[in-house]
């Protein structure tokens, strides 16, 4: 599992936040860990604090307003999104028989408002996000932007600093 190193961060930040412990499950259907917690504090805790209640597509997930007034609290949202539901990995192609292996960012959600709002933090940012004409994801395309991601908002998740390295330590100059 590619977030496992990930995963015991998230419940010790829910433990520290919260004072609950999480419920740790394998996904079934995926590779991935569901992290979850059970608590009606918690969800009237997170409502009161702007995130709606119920499903968050249906209702329209977006960024709070508090949180989109203070750069730091953008930068702490977009580094937790990203490093829950982000991909960092390394495309290798051969071209005329040279192998080239570029760094790859994309964010998905299936909320086209906060992709829009992730997107326009990025662009306060420095950073130029693409979004795809389907509007479920967004992409940083160049070495660079990726590297002033990181530069910027920094990361949590190993795998991402572990895949950007791989890719960095790869390059030929």
């Amino acid at each position: 599992m590619a977030d496992a190193l990930y995963a015991p961060y998230i419940c010790n930040l829910c433990k520290k936040l919260f004072g609950v412990e999480p419920t740790v499950r394998k996904r079934k259907t995926t590779k991935a860990l569901a992290i979850s917690l059970a608590s009606v504090s918690i969800v009237d805790f997170l409502v009161s604090k702007g995130l709606s209640r119920g499903n968050k597509l249906k209702n329209g997930l977006k960024i709070p307003k508090w949180v989109m007034r203070s750069g730091l609290y953008k930068k702490a949202c977009v580094r937790g999104l990203v490093d829950t539901d982000e991909c960092l990995y390394v495309h290798v192609h051969t071209i005329k028989g040279k192998v080239y292996k570029n760094i790859g960012f994309s964010f998905v959600s299936h909320s086209r408002d906060l992709l829009f709002e992730v997107a326009a933090i990025l662009e306060e940012f420095g950073l130029i996000a693409h979004i795809s004409k389907r509007c479920e994801d967004l992409s940083l395309y160049q070495a660079l932007a990726v590297a002033n991601y990181l530069k910027v908002f920094d990361t949590s998740n190993p795998r991402i600093e572990f895949v950007y390295k791989k890719w960095r330590d790869a390059r030929v100059v």
